[in-house]
């Protein structure tokens, strides 16, 4: 009976354990209680993943797939040209009726980002993809290999717009870092987060549009696309700000009147977890390398340091890499004082965390076959001999008298 009572005991305790370890595993998606169906918050700077929801599942993105037409029209678009609205964009559903163009219309590139952006226009879209590369499909194309070359490989987009199409589709993940893409062109950004303009177009004058989103009254909001289809429901792009720290927040499969808590619960899970890591600070870096037998001093061009939302104890490795053909430029040129003749990397589990700038702590002349070193050596030996040649005593001479 003892017997049988230890052995229902350790069992229990094995599936305890077990469960455990699965309530562990999967804590971090129970944490928050969303409504969305897939969710995912990145840090801007790094893309680390600070909380998770289905994020790798594929859906729609619907209209946060403007987001991309966007950067596919600043790279190939200058400033002062136009996107013509055609008579094949005129056909695209519209999103609202707050403008509508007709065929032959133009709107400078910066209108038309920001019209796209507050309006979610459709039309416009098509226009900007014909206009970019001539026809839909080469610029389905270049956002395709785009998102490819930023690493959202579970990406495939049909059309600029997001109108539904079963092969057009994302996941939050590809979704947060075409977002991150984004924040490097300021003037996305800023259309993201205008709410109201007025435009003015070669046949429409100071018109008025507005974006009818609720998400500008969220305190931390500093840009955001919103988008909507019967089969991807709503859908969210939203970048938020707190003392100097962003985030991305992506939805998928939400619901307009929930999409808002659902942000205000991504944001009050990641930034309090958010903290400042510094692995080394500049005037801290001492480091000196090897190149042709001179040992060379070298400084960093910023501090090793970035927001993170990982364990304090996370482990991270400093890894030093020199420019390629260094020793043979320095033997034809030297190097000057702040040259910058590599670059540190901060690793965490083998990915790139951030890095800065090699630099040299002062300047080297080229190495020559009689070097500095060489000559002070040569006079040292040469003072030396000639200290021992001349301060040796001498012989006395000895006279012997001769008989006589």
């Amino acid at each position: 009976m003892r017997f049988r009572l230890l052995k229902v005991i350790k069992c229990c305790l094995c599936i305890l354990l077990l469960c455990c370890f699965f309530i562990q595993k999967n804590a971090q998606a129970e944490e928050i209680n969303l409504f969305s169906d897939k969710a995912i918050t990145i840090l801007a700077d790094s893309g680390e993943v600070v909380y998770e929801k289905n994020a790798s599942v594929t859906d729609f993105p619907a209209s946060t797939t403007k987001v991309m037409t966007a950067i596919i029209m600043m790279d190939h678009i200058k400033e002062n040209e136009a996107i013509t609205m055609s008579a094949r964009s005129l056909q695209e559903e519209k999103s609202n009726s707050q403008i509508l163009f007709s065929e032959g219309e133009k709107l400078d590139r910066n209108t038309a980002l920001k019209t796209m952006m507050i309006l979610s226009a459709n039309d416009l879209a098509y226009a900007i993809g014909e206009t970019v590369a001539g026809d839909m499909n080469s610029f389905v194309k270049m956002m395709n290999e785009r998102a490819k070359k930023i690493g959202a490989n579970n990406t495939h987009f049909t059309n600029p717009n997001g109108l539904h199409n079963d092969n057009h589709y994302t996941t939050a993940y590809d979704l947060a870092l075409i977002a991150k893409e984004a924040l490097k062109y300021p003037l996305i950004i800023k259309a993201m987060g205008t709410k109201e303009a007025h435009i003015t177009t070669s046949k429409q004058m100071n018109k008025y549009i507005f974006n009818r989103g609720n998400m500008f009254t969220n305190p931390y909001f500093l840009a955001g696309k919103t988008g909507y289809t019967n089969t991807s429901r709503n859908t969210l792009i939203e970048i938020d700000q707190k003392d100097g720290q962003k985030i991305i927040n992506i939805l998928l499969r939400s619901s307009k009147p929930q999409y808002l808590n659902d942000i205000k619960l991504l944001d009050a899970y990641a930034f309090p977890r958010i903290y400042k890591k510094v692995i080394v600070k500049e005037e801290d870096w001492k480091k000196e390398i090897k190149v042709k037998d001179e040992v060379i001093q070298t400084k960093i061009s910023a501090d090793l340091s970035f927001l993170t939302a990982k364990n304090p104890n996370t482990k991270y490795e400093v890894s030093v890499k020199e420019e390629n053909a260094l020793a043979t430029f320095y033997k034809k040129n030297g190097l000057h004082k702040n040259q910058k003749i590599g670059k540190v990397e901060v690793l965490s589990d083998g990915e790139l965390v951030t890095t800065a700038d090699l630099l040299t702590a002062k300047s080297y002349d080229r190495p020559t076959v009689f070097t500095i070193n060489t000559l002070v050596i040569a006079g040292i030996i040469i003072v030396f001999f000639t200290i021992v040649l001349f301060t040796r005593p001498r012989r006395k001479r000895v006279y012997i008298k001769s008989r006589t």
